[in-house]
């Protein structure tokens, strides 16, 4: 199995990984327009995924009332006289099989088994954000990474054998300061601004997770390499700590046509895959080689301006590149390709080194 364990010495941002879009939506009885994965939280560890996209909210099921992801554009609040107050997905959504329990109980597991390794779950668009931060800590135990770090340059090593619970900036901002101060209780910010009006900037001293990238929003293989080629090409050249995010996923778009909306997620996402692995390769591979290249002129700027330190000759700078790619339908396969990109890391850097000594 393919993971972390071969990268201990290196940090988080030094390192490309699978991640799974809508984790949690797998399950019987789920519409092909709803359902992202076959594999559940546990044999998605088991096939490589390491960062896991979840979206939580309360549903009444069964006469009761449980904490499950959900896919779709938003949610509606509800109240029920015996039971309390719940919500429901908005129309054309649902609710993956598991309960968020059981989820924090497969990853769990998983990293007790593999001390090796460890998991990243990110928590975004939940209906009671704090009620499941209190749950990851209820559930996770001791197996929860309970440190306050800059994650992005965590050393791999000091993360194995835990699993790490983040949570969008804005909802861990409202947790009360008992929570929000709990070690391993963490933010994540997105950086990419969809708005187009300066993007955020990278700060070394912030605990948690900071990332670049954005989905493409699109139903069309070609239009997502190009797309997401876009976007990674605006990450900030001098933050390379900055966590890259690169989307292999296709989305439904009403601007491309109606009838894509009533397209199975997994047959459109077929076509990401197979032949497109190569493209999935080339793509990551370009988003890498135009960072190293932008990043030359600065800093063959300030080596110039240091006096260039004999060091500098043969170190091998690591650009912002796309560490974390997200994909629907995990499997060994997929996850073997993804993880493969680390190789591509080292080769390509080590190739383009005299470029990066001599660019003005």
């Amino acid at each position: 199995m393919a993971g972390f364990g071969a990268f201990a010495h290196k940090r988080l941002c030094d390192v490309v990984f699978p991640g799974t879009h809508d984790a949690g939506i797998y399950g019987n009885g789920l519409g092909s327009m709803v359902k992202t994965q076959n594999l559940s939280i546990g044999e998605q560890a088991n096939a490589g995924v390491r960062y896991f996209d979840l979206r939580i909210i309360k549903v009444k099921t069964h006469g009761k009332l449980e904490q499950r992801a959900y896919h779709a554009p938003g949610f509606s609040r509800k109240e029920d006289k015996k039971l309390g107050s719940y919500q429901t997905p908005a129309t054309g959504g649902g609710v993956g099989g598991d309960r968020l329990s059981q989820m924090l109980d497969q990853a769990r597991d998983f990293v007790m088994k593999n001390p090796e390794e460890f998991l990243i779950l990110r928590f975004s668009k939940c209906g009671d954000m704090e009620e499941v931060a209190n749950q990851c800590i209820l559930k996770l135990g001791e197996q929860r990474f309970a440190s306050n770090v800059n994650l992005n340059v965590a050393a791999i090593s000091s993360l194995q054998g835990k699993v790490i619970v983040v949570f969008d900036s804005g909802d861990f901002n409202k947790f009360p300061a008992v929570l929000k101060s709990t070690p391993g209780i963490l933010p994540v910010k997105a950086m990419f601004n969809k708005e187009g009006t300066g993007h955020s900037e990278y700060n070394p001293y912030m605990w948690g997770l900071q990332y670049f990238g954005n989905y493409s929003n699109t139903g069309d293989k070609k239009k997502n390499v190009k797309k997401q080629l876009a976007i990674l090409s605006q990450g900030p050249i001098s933050s390379p700590e900055l966590l890259g995010m690169m989307y292999w996923t296709l989305t439904s778009n009403p601007g491309e046509g109606l009838h894509k909306l009533f397209y199975s997620i997994e047959k459109r996402d077929k076509g990401m895959w197979g032949s497109s692995q190569k493209a999935l390769t080339d793509a990551w591979k370009a988003g890498v080689k135009s960072h190293i290249i932008a990043r030359a002129g600065l800093l063959n700027r300030q080596w110039r301006a240091n006096g260039f330190p004999p060091q500098a000759i043969d170190r091998v700078s690591k650009s912002f590149m796309p560490n974390i790619v997200m994909i629907d339908f995990a499997n060994p396969n997929r996850c073997a390709t993804i993880w493969n990109l680390n190789l591509a890391t080292e080769d390509m850097i080590g190739r383009l080194r005299d470029d990066l000594l001599v660019t003005g």
